[in-house]
């Protein structure tokens, strides 16, 4: 494919090019980038970034003239400057009038010393090492079995189902394994189960 295909996420990828801490493209666009192909509409480019990690993003954004709203209960609230955020908000909008996007959104995600960890059972780990990975056009993605982790909590939405049959060929022998294994204990009878 060519650049032309994933316009948006290049363009998107210059908000957070210099920010010198781990991050990487999340949610759909992830999958794509993935797999080198876009397959779906996506709404917006979103960027995983550590919770650690929070204040330096913050301070990043905030330099580069962003106004950033943290997500809590349906509701957009301001994200003070030195404000520290704790689960289970997660979510922070950035707009900027004069940016193209002018629109992106950053995801904490948990991690300790070692591992990467799913915010919503912290018992289910990856090591830190596989937490990123490089799509073929060495934009970082968040790995593809945590993006399908979140995408499995709702896997009846059309964009989640298109993620994981479009990820799930291209997913290694050890990315099915974990995201099998973890399904099984989040739920026994997840639908996507019976593909891995």
């Amino acid at each position: 494919m060519s650049n032309n295909d994933f316009a948006d996420v290049h363009n998107a990828v210059e908000v957070i090019r210099d920010y010198e801490k781990p991050w990487a493209v999340c949610g759909g666009w992830a999958i794509d980038l993935f797999i080198d192909r876009v397959t779906r509409m996506h709404k917006d480019v979103d960027f995983a970034v550590l919770r650690k990690n929070q204040l330096i993003v913050q301070d990043y954004m905030l330099a580069r003239g962003w106004t950033l709203e943290k997500a809590i209960n349906g509701q957009l609230v301001p994200w003070q400057p030195g404000e520290w955020i704790d689960l289970p908000v997660h979510v922070i909008w950035c707009r900027k009038n004069d940016a193209s996007p002018d629109f992106v959104e950053l995801l904490f995600n948990e991690v300790d010393e070692h591992n990467f960890r799913y915010r919503k059972d912290t018992s289910i780990s990856l090591p830190l090492e596989k937490m990123i990975t490089s799509s073929p056009a060495g934009i970082p993605v968040l790995a593809p079995e945590i993006v399908l982790l979140y995408k499995s909590r709702n896997p009846e939405d059309p964009s989640a189902a298109m993620d994981f049959k479009s990820a799930l060929p291209q997913l290694s022998a050890g990315s099915r394994a974990w995201l099998a294994k973890t399904l099984g204990t989040l739920d026994r009878n997840h639908i996507w189960l019976e593909s891995l």
